[in-house]
C-alpha cells in the first residue's frame, strides 16, 4: 500500500517520484469491488512566484478511472532551483463523513503524515520506471533546476484503493525552510 501512496505523493505532491511499474497491495475484502473516480480537482496552493516546483499540468486517465484497473498519469512541472536533501514533506489526507472532514491518521507512514526527508524515502525505491527514464525525470534527489514533462506513465492498480466517498489531499514540501510547493487535490470515488 505504501507504493500506491508514493504514486499519489508523486503525482500530487512532488510529481517527480518514481515508483514500480506495477502497484500491488492487499486491502480489506470489503473494498475489493470496482471503485470509480467520479471527480477530481487539482491546484497549486501557493502563487507560482512562491513555489520552487510549479505543477502546470496533472492528468489522470482513462476517463472514467476505475479501480482495480489501469492508472495513467501525465504531468508537467517546472523546478525553479535545485532541490535536494533534506526535502521535508507534510501530507494531509481527509475523508468527508456527512458534512465534516475527518483527518486520516498517519499509520505506517501512510495517511496524514510528516516526513523529515522525502529524499530518504525515495532512495528506498528500487529502479526508475522506464517512462520517467525516457522523459529524463529523476526518481531520486537531487531534483535539478529545469522543466520536466511526463507524457504518460501507466500503473496497474489491482484493488480498490479508497472506499467510496469524498477525499481531500494536500501536500506541502519545503527545502531549507523555503516552500518547494503546496499541492491540493479533491477527489470523489463512487
Amino acid at each position: 500500500m505504501r507504493e500506491f501512496f508514493l504514486v499519489v505523493f508523486a503525482a500530487l505532491a512532488a510529481c517527480t517520484i518514481g515508483v514500480p511499474s506495477v502497484v500491488r497491495f492487499a486491502v480489506n475484502n470489503e473494498y475489493r469491488q470496482n471503485v470509480r473516480l467520479q471527480t477530481y480537482s487539482f491546484k497549486n496552493c501557493l502563487p507560482a512566484d512562491q513555489e520552487m516546483g510549479v505543477v502546470s499540468r496533472l492528468v489522470f486517465s482513462p476517463d472514467p478511472l476505475s479501480f482495480p484497473g489501469p492508472l495513467n498519469v501525465s504531468f508537467a512541472i517546472d523546478v525553479k532551483s535545485t532541490v535536494s536533501a533534506p526535502l521535508k514533506g507534510s501530507l494531509y489526507l481527509g475523508k468527508k463523513i456527512d458534512n465534516t472532514w475527518i483527518k486520516v491518521p498517519c499509520i505506517g507512514q501512510i495517511g496524514s503524515c510528516s516526513y523529515d526527508d522525502v529524499c530518504a524515502l525515495l532512495s528506498g525505491i528500487p529502479g526508475c520506471p522506464q517512462p520517467f527514464v525516457d522523459a529524463g525525470i529523476p526518481c531520486q534527489c537531487p531534483f535539478q533546476k529545469g522543466s520536466y514533462n511526463l507524457p504518460v506513465a501507466s500503473f496497474d492498480v489491482n484493488t480498490a484503493v479508497f472506499p467510496p466517498g469524498d477525499y481531500h489531499l494536500q501536500a506541502n514540501l519545503t527545502y531549507n525552510n523555503q516552500p518547494v510547493g503546496c499541492y491540493d487535490i479533491m477527489v470523489t470515488f463512487g
